[in-house]
Protein backbone atom coordinates (compact mmCIF):
# COMPACT_ATOMS: atom_id res chain seq x y z
CA UNK A 1 0.00 0.00 0.00
CA UNK A 2 2.86 2.40 0.80
CA UNK A 3 4.41 1.68 -2.60
CA UNK A 4 1.12 2.45 -4.29
CA UNK A 5 0.81 5.80 -2.49
CA UNK A 6 4.41 6.67 -3.31
CA UNK A 7 3.91 5.78 -6.96
CA UNK A 8 0.67 7.77 -7.08
CA UNK A 9 2.35 10.77 -5.47
CA UNK A 10 5.23 10.62 -7.96
CA UNK A 11 2.81 10.42 -10.87
CA UNK A 12 0.59 13.25 -9.66
CA UNK A 13 3.35 15.63 -8.51
CA UNK A 14 4.01 17.12 -11.99
CA UNK A 15 0.28 17.82 -12.39
CA UNK A 16 0.05 19.44 -8.97
CA UNK A 17 3.20 21.49 -9.59
CA UNK A 18 1.84 22.77 -12.90
CA UNK A 19 -1.47 23.77 -11.31
CA UNK A 20 0.13 25.53 -8.37
CA UNK A 21 2.71 27.45 -10.41
CA UNK A 22 1.89 31.09 -11.11
CA UNK A 23 0.26 31.56 -14.48
CA UNK A 24 2.56 32.95 -17.13
CA UNK A 25 1.06 34.69 -20.06
CA UNK A 26 2.16 37.24 -22.56
CA UNK A 27 0.06 40.38 -22.46
CA UNK A 28 -0.90 42.40 -25.54
CA UNK A 29 -1.76 46.08 -25.39
CA UNK A 30 -4.42 46.59 -28.05
CA UNK A 31 -6.27 49.41 -29.77
CA UNK A 32 -9.09 49.71 -32.30
CA UNK A 33 -7.90 48.43 -35.66
CA UNK A 34 -8.52 51.89 -37.18
CA UNK A 35 -6.64 53.70 -34.44
CA UNK A 36 -3.87 56.07 -35.52
CA UNK A 37 -1.62 54.34 -32.96
CA UNK A 38 0.56 51.62 -34.48
CA UNK A 39 3.29 50.99 -31.91
CA UNK A 40 3.86 52.17 -28.35
CA UNK A 41 6.79 51.93 -25.99
CA UNK A 42 6.43 50.49 -22.49
CA UNK A 43 7.08 53.99 -21.15
CA UNK A 44 4.20 55.49 -23.16
CA UNK A 45 1.81 52.74 -22.04
CA UNK A 46 2.95 53.12 -18.43
CA UNK A 47 2.30 56.87 -18.56
CA UNK A 48 -1.21 56.26 -19.91
CA UNK A 49 -2.04 53.60 -17.31
CA UNK A 50 -0.61 55.61 -14.42
CA UNK A 51 -2.57 58.72 -15.37
CA UNK A 52 0.56 60.70 -16.23
CA UNK A 53 -0.68 61.40 -19.74
CA UNK A 54 -4.06 61.34 -21.44
CA UNK A 55 -2.84 61.47 -25.03
CA UNK A 56 0.26 60.81 -27.08
CA UNK A 57 2.02 63.20 -29.44
CA UNK A 58 -0.02 63.56 -32.60
CA UNK A 59 -3.13 61.88 -31.19
CA UNK A 60 -6.38 62.87 -29.55
CA UNK A 61 -7.25 62.03 -25.96
CA UNK A 62 -7.05 58.27 -25.43
CA UNK A 63 -9.64 56.27 -23.50
CA UNK A 64 -7.65 53.99 -21.21
CA UNK A 65 -9.54 50.85 -20.24
CA UNK A 66 -8.43 48.89 -17.18
CA UNK A 67 -9.04 45.32 -16.01
CA UNK A 68 -10.65 44.32 -12.72
CA UNK A 69 -8.74 45.68 -9.73
CA UNK A 70 -7.51 42.29 -8.49
CA UNK A 71 -7.38 40.31 -11.74
CA UNK A 72 -4.40 38.07 -12.40
CA UNK A 73 -4.03 39.60 -15.87
CA UNK A 74 -3.77 43.07 -14.30
CA UNK A 75 -1.08 41.73 -11.98
CA UNK A 76 0.85 40.31 -14.94
CA UNK A 77 0.40 43.50 -16.96
CA UNK A 78 1.87 45.84 -14.34
CA UNK A 79 4.60 43.38 -13.36
CA UNK A 80 5.73 43.06 -16.98
CA UNK A 81 5.21 46.74 -17.83
CA UNK A 82 6.98 48.46 -14.96
CA UNK A 83 7.66 45.94 -12.20
CA UNK A 84 4.79 47.08 -9.97
CA UNK A 85 2.76 44.64 -7.89
CA UNK A 86 -1.02 44.86 -7.53
CA UNK A 87 -0.53 46.14 -4.00
CA UNK A 88 1.72 48.94 -5.28
CA UNK A 89 -0.55 49.92 -8.16
CA UNK A 90 -3.68 49.89 -5.97
CA UNK A 91 -1.90 52.07 -3.38
CA UNK A 92 -0.73 54.41 -6.15
CA UNK A 93 -4.28 54.93 -7.41
CA UNK A 94 -5.65 55.26 -3.88
CA UNK A 95 -3.22 58.15 -3.24
CA UNK A 96 -4.15 59.86 -6.51
CA UNK A 97 -7.87 59.49 -5.84
CA UNK A 98 -7.51 60.79 -2.29
CA UNK A 99 -5.63 63.85 -3.51
CA UNK A 100 -8.29 64.45 -6.17
CA UNK A 101 -5.69 64.66 -8.92
CA UNK A 102 -6.83 61.95 -11.32
CA UNK A 103 -9.52 59.30 -11.48
CA UNK A 104 -8.46 55.75 -12.38
CA UNK A 105 -9.46 54.34 -15.77
CA UNK A 106 -12.81 52.53 -16.01
CA UNK A 107 -12.63 48.83 -15.13
CA UNK A 108 -13.75 46.03 -17.39
CA UNK A 109 -13.33 42.70 -15.62
CA UNK A 110 -14.40 40.62 -18.59
CA UNK A 111 -12.27 40.35 -21.74
CA UNK A 112 -15.31 40.26 -24.00
CA UNK A 113 -16.60 43.56 -22.60
CA UNK A 114 -13.16 45.14 -22.83
CA UNK A 115 -12.72 44.06 -26.45
CA UNK A 116 -16.24 45.26 -27.31
CA UNK A 117 -15.40 48.68 -25.82
CA UNK A 118 -12.19 48.88 -27.84
CA UNK A 119 -13.95 47.80 -31.05
CA UNK A 120 -16.54 50.55 -30.55
CA UNK A 121 -14.09 53.41 -29.86
CA UNK A 122 -11.13 54.04 -32.13
CA UNK A 123 -9.38 56.00 -29.36
CA UNK A 124 -9.60 53.24 -26.73
CA UNK A 125 -6.67 51.23 -25.43
CA UNK A 126 -6.65 48.12 -23.27
CA UNK A 127 -4.70 44.96 -22.56
CA UNK A 128 -5.60 41.33 -23.03
CA UNK A 129 -4.06 37.92 -22.69
CA UNK A 130 -2.17 37.16 -25.90
CA UNK A 131 -4.47 34.20 -26.58
CA UNK A 132 -7.48 36.54 -26.86
CA UNK A 133 -6.10 38.66 -29.71
CA UNK A 134 -7.91 38.61 -33.04
CA UNK A 135 -7.96 40.75 -36.18
CA UNK A 136 -10.59 43.13 -34.80
CA UNK A 137 -7.91 44.93 -32.77
CA UNK A 138 -4.32 46.04 -33.40
CA UNK A 139 -1.50 45.06 -31.06
CA UNK A 140 0.64 48.10 -30.22
CA UNK A 141 2.83 46.52 -27.52
CA UNK A 142 3.72 42.93 -26.62
CA UNK A 143 4.78 42.27 -23.05
CA UNK A 144 6.54 38.91 -22.95
CA UNK A 145 6.54 36.86 -19.77
CA UNK A 146 9.94 35.22 -19.53
CA UNK A 147 9.69 33.87 -15.99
Amino acid sequence: MKRFRLLLALLLFPCWAALSAPARADVFVVVHRDSPLRELTPSQVSDLYLGRSRSLPGSEAILVIERGQDSSLRASFFRLLNGMSLKQINAYWARLQFSGQVLPPPNFGDSKLLLAAIRSNRLAIGYIDASEADDSVSVVLRLRDTQ
